[in-house]
């Protein structure tokens, strides 16, 4: 008989798992036990000492979230087994370390070519960002509403993108307030390329060079705040 090691301790409840608060405990334990391999109720039921009525309500409810998949497999003699699997959403919740190599890849490249190279290949990047985002840079010579409309577009392009952007007009004075970075891992320890470099071409390639960056996520701000005068 094939013998299972359950990794996860439930009767620890100070567990640290980034699935736990998403899915629950029990829920967390079948997508990372899923992850090692395929498993059938009988299986999962084992593994976690639970009644096989309770595993497969966990299974149904992580299937409609279109995290598992289910199949059946034949196994010698008999009916064939259903077993659950992965799907790509759920293989998506496992931790990854995307930023660790981003900001690794960063490094390299700035002490391989220095911080003016570098600043030009972000300049690049800033511009396909912008472009497919869907945002055109804005013309000169508009109007103050037409400027006012064409601001309120790029912050639709924001949050598009993830930013949580909202606009504030005050007088002449249009404020662009994001409440989340992109780049925030990234830009931690990598302050001067990504804010001063990837996140102002950004800016301007967006909006021209007519603005001033008032609050800033790397100077400790819980926001970062773009003022463009109108």
């Amino acid at each position: 008989m094939i013998q299972y090691i359950f990794y996860m301790d439930q009767k620890n409840e100070n567990f640290s798992d980034d699935l736990v608060p998403l899915l629950g405990i029990t829920k967390a334990g079948i997508i990372r036990e899923l992850s090692y391999s395929e498993l059938s109720v009988e299986e999962l039921s084992h593994l976690f000492n639970m009644n096989k009525n309770a595993i497969n309500e966990h299974l149904a409810t992580l299937e409609l979230k279109g995290y598992l998949n289910a199949y059946f497999k034949g196994n010698g003699p008999g009916r064939p087994k259903k077993y659950y699997k992965l799907s790509e959403k759920g293989f998506n919740l496992l931790p990854k370390r995307y930023m660790f190599l981003a900001s690794l890849l960063v490094k390299e490249l700035e002490a391989e070519f220095g911080q003016d190279r570098v600043n030009i290949i972000l300049g690049n990047i800033a511009d396909k960002i912008v472009s497919e985002s869907g945002w055109d840079q804005m013309p000169k010579d508009l109007t103050r509403e037409k400027k006012i409309d064409r601001l309120h577009d790029f912050v639709s392009a924001l949050n598009r993108m993830g930013y949580y952007a909202k606009l504030e007009i005050d007088g002449d004075v249009v404020r662009i307030i994001r409440h989340n970075c992109i780049f925030y891992e990234l830009a931690k320890n990598n302050k001067s390329l990504i804010c001063g470099g990837l996140g102002n071409q950004i800016i301007k390639e967006s909006i021209g060079k007519d603005f001033k960056i008032k609050e800033k996520f790397s100077e400790g701000s819980n926001k970062c705040v773009v003022e463009v005068n109108i």
